[in-house]
């Protein structure tokens, strides 16, 4: 797994900024099963160069691994509540994912367990 951080506007990154944002993706990381070909792509930083209130900062997850990929943004007026909000949604897809794929499943073995019951027919 490789995670990739990129900060933009006048977002600093520090240390602390950077284990922040790796504590919050262990949250995703039970998702993929130790998948070693994953890559999280994050992006933090300010939405507009001259914005002063509202909600100013931004956080972006993509995260690629072998069944496809997630993306999911968001932005607060705190950097932290930002990424907290982006994790939040990243989890709801990857939660959604998850139920298409078994809902595929099921649908598929439905089909096979109908054809072996009128096979001999």
């Amino acid at each position: 797994m490789e995670i990739k951080t990129k900060v933009t506007g006048s977002v600093v990154m520090s240390d602390e900024l950077a284990v922040y944002i790796t504590n919050k993706l262990e949250k995703i990381t039970i998702f993929l099963k130790k998948d070693p070909t994953a890559i999280f792509e994050v992006e933090v930083g300010t939405t507009a160069g001259g914005q002063r209130t509202g909600d100013v900062y931004r956080a972006e997850i993509h995260a690629t691994f072998a069944g496809g990929d997630v993306y999911a943004e968001s932005t607060a007026a705190n950097l932290h509540l930002a990424i907290d909000r982006t994790i939040k949604e990243a989890r709801r897809e990857f939660k959604k994912r998850r139920g298409k794929n078994n809902d595929a499943m099921r649908k598929g073995a439905i089909q096979v367990k109908d054809f072996f019951r009128n096979f001999g027919k």
